[in-house]
C-alpha cells in the first residue's frame, strides 16, 4: 500500500468520512501549503494560538503524539478558514473541526517522515483535490479576532453580570430543582434513551511467517502512534502489518506503556496475544518450552494488574498431568512448580496469578480425602528480618485465603511464614533472590 493510500485509509477510519476522505485530505493538504511560508507558516498558526507544543508532537520522530479537539482547531485556524475548508472538501461545517482534529496529526506525521519538513505540497497529495483557490485573507483571523475581541472583552463581562442579576432576581424564594446536581454528571444518553457505555481498548498481536500482524482499537490518535512507533522500532516497518482504529468512546489503554516496554522481548515466531480491556489472552503453544516460560513470566511480571489467561506455568502443566488417584506427595510436587506473584513489597496477589491459584485449588480439592496442605511464605534476605517474617506470613495467608475463595475447604489448609530462613537460592544474586521469594507447599500429617 502506497504512502498516500495508507494515509487515506487511516484518516478514513479516524474521521468516518468514507469515500469523501480522499478529497478531504487533498483540500487539507492544499490549505496547509497555501499559507505564507507554506508548512512553517501553517505551524505558526498553532504557535500563535498557544498550541505549538501539540503541533510539534505530531512531527515525525516525536515519541508522544498529543491529541487536539475541534475547539482548539478553531482557535488556531479561525471560523472563516474552517468554513472554507468545509465548503471545498464537501464536509458539513458542524463536523469539520472534529474531522481536522482527527486527520491533521496523521497528515503532519506522514508529511514529515524522516524528520524532513516539506518545502511544498507532496506531488502525491497535490492531485487529490485538484486545483483549489484559497483567495486572500483566509489566514488573518488571529489579527481580526484581536480587533473584534477588544470590544467583546468589555461587553461580555457586562452581559454576564446582567444575566446573573436576572437569575438571582428570578430565583428569589425558590429552591433549586431537585436532582439538578445529578443531572450535571449523568451519563451521556444515546439516541434511544439509554446511557452510552465506555468501550474497552483492544489490541491483537500475531508473529507468523516473519511478519507481525496487529489490529485493535484505541482511545486516541496519540495512543495509536505511540504504539505504532514502538512496533516499527522493534520489528521494522517492512515487517509490520497494522490496522489500528481510534474511537473516542474507548477507555485509555492502561497497559500501553508496559506493552511498549515489553515489545523487544516479544520477537518469538509463533507468539500470539490479544488484549481486551484489562485482560489479555496469551497463546504460546507454538513456542519451545523455554520461550513459553520466558514469555509467560514476562507477562506475569510486567502486567500485575491485568488478568492474563493462557500463561505457561510448569506447575500448571504438572497439575494437568496428574493422573487419577494421585497422592498427596504427587500433589505438592506439582504445586511447588507453580509461580504465584505479588505486588512489590506487599501481600497483594497479582491478577495474572488468579488462574494459577484456581488450578492449584482444583488440584487440592481432588486430592485424597483428609489431605491437608501447609502454604508456606518465603522471602529473600533483603531488608529487615522482622519485616521479611511478617511479609512472608501475610503472603502465605493471602494465598491460603485465595485458595479457600476458589473452593478449597478451610480445614484442609494452614498458612505459615518462614521469612528468609529457608533459602533455596544464592541471596547474593538476583536469580537466587528471585528463587527465594516463593510460595511452597507441604503435606501436613
Amino acid at each position: 500500500m502506497s504512502f498516500v493510500e495508507n494515509l487515506i485509509d487511516q484518516v478514513a477510519r479516524a474521521t468516518g468520512l468514507g469515500d469523501n476522505t480522499r478529497k478531504f485530505v487533498g483540500v487539507l493538504a492544499s490549505f496547509i501549503f497555501s499559507q505564507s511560508d507554506g508548512f512553517k507558516g501553517f505551524q505558526k498558526l498553532f504557535q500563535k494560538a498557544g498550541l505549538g507544543g501539540i503541533f510539534e508532537s505530531w512531527l515525525s520522530g516525536s515519541p508522544n503524539m498529543r491529541d487536539i479537539d475541534g475547539g482548539q482547531i478553531q482557535n488556531a485556524l479561525g471560523e472563516r478558514n474552517l468554513g472554507a475548508i468545509a465548503e471545498k472538501a464537501g464536509v458539513p461545517k458542524t463536523l469539520i473541526g472534529s474531522a481536522i482534529a482527527s486527520a491533521l496529526p496523521l497528515l503532519v506525521r506522514s508529511m514529515t517522515a524522516g524528520g524532513v519538513v516539506p518545502n511544498g505540497i507532496p506531488a502525491s497529495l497535490a492531485g487529490l483535490a485538484g486545483n483549489v483557490d484559497w483567495g486572500k485573507g483566509t489566514v488573518a483571523h488571529l489579527r481580526n479576532n484581536r480587533k473584534r475581541g477588544s470590544l467583546w472583552r468589555w461587553i461580555l463581562p457586562i452581559l454576564a453580570l446582567l444575566a446573573l442579576a436576572y437569575c438571582g432576581w428570578h430565583m428569589r424564594g425558590k429552591s433549586p430543582p431537585v436532582g439538578t446536581p445529578a443531572a450535571a454528571i449523568a451519563p451521556v444518553a444515546s439516541t434511544d434513551g439509554t446511557a452510552q457505555s465506555v468501550g474497552a481498548p483492544t489490541f491483537a498481536f500475531q508473529h507468523s511467517g516473519g511478519k507481525v500482524d496487529v489490529s485493535g482499537t484505541l482511545a486516541t490518535t496519540a495512543e495509536k502512534f505511540q504504539l505504532l512507533d514502538a512496533l516499527k522500532s522493534t520489528f521494522g516497518d517492512d515487517r509490520l502489518n497494522a490496522r489500528l482504529d481510534v474511537d473516542a468512546s474507548v477507555k485509555p489503554a492502561s497497559w500501553l506503556d508496559r506493552l511498549k516496554g515489553m515489545l523487544p522481548s516479544l520477537k518469538a515466531e509463533g507468539l500470539k496475544f490479544a488484549f481486551s480491556g484489562d485482560a489479555v489472552k496469551l497463546d504460546t503453544s507454538a513456542l519451545p518450552e523455554a520461550e513459553r516460560i520466558a514469555v509467560s513470566s514476562l507477562f506475569q511480571k510486567q502486567l500485575p494488574t491485568i488478568k492474563v489467561e493462557g500463561l505457561f506455568d510448569r506447575g500448571v502443566q504438572a497439575i494437568k498431568g496428574l493422573k487419577a488417584g494421585y497422592s498427596a506427595t504427587e500433589l505438592t510436587a506439582a504445586l511447588n512448580q507453580t509461580t504465584v506473584r505479588f505486588d512489590t513489597g506487599s501481600a497483594n496477589i497479582t491478577r495474572s496469578s488468579e488462574a494459577i491459584i484456581q488450578q492449584a485449588a482444583d488440584a487440592i480439592e481432588g486430592a485424597p480425602a483428609g489431605t491437608r496442605v501447609e502454604v508456606g511464605g518465603h522471602t529473600d534476605n533483603q531488608g529487615d528480618a522482622a519485616s521479611n517474617q511478617l511479609l512472608s506470613e501475610q503472603r502465605a495467608r493471602a494465598v491460603a485465603d485465595a485458595l479457600i475463595g476458589a473452593g478449597v475447604p478451610s480445614d484442609r489448609l494452614a498458612a505459615r511464614g518462614f521469612g528468609s530462613n529457608r533459602p533455596i537460592g544464592d541471596n547474593s544474586t538476583e536469580a537466587g533472590r528471585a528463587a527465594n521469594r516463593r510460595i511452597a507447599y507441604e503435606v501436613l500429617p
